[in-house]
């Protein structure tokens, strides 16, 4: 199938090691995306913090102190829901 007849138009908006994301953690196990909106990261070393990636700022990652199993964004608000872990 040829470019122009793709059901879907693909292009890069960032690469997360841009925004000081260590490649170690960008797994399947590591981030989430639930809409063209936000990214999460969820980072283990040297601390626990899960990374807030807002695609309208994507160069304004927002970090927080958080311990979680997973991190995934409300795609409408400003809601994170977290799985397992702790919070500081």
């Amino acid at each position: 199938m040829a470019a122009a007849n793709a059901p879907i138009a693909m292009r890069e908006a960032l690469t997360l090691p841009s925004i000081d994301i260590n490649p170690q953690f960008i797994t399947f196990t590591h981030v989430t995306m639930e809409s063209d909106k936000y990214i999460c990261v969820r980072e283990t070393a040297p601390q626990n913090s899960v990374v807030i990636i807002d695609m309208n700022m994507p160069n304004q990652p927002l970090r927080r102190p958080i311990t979680a199993d997973s991190a995934l964004m409300n795609p409408n608000s400003r809601i994170l829901a977290l799985k397992g872990g702790s919070f500081y």
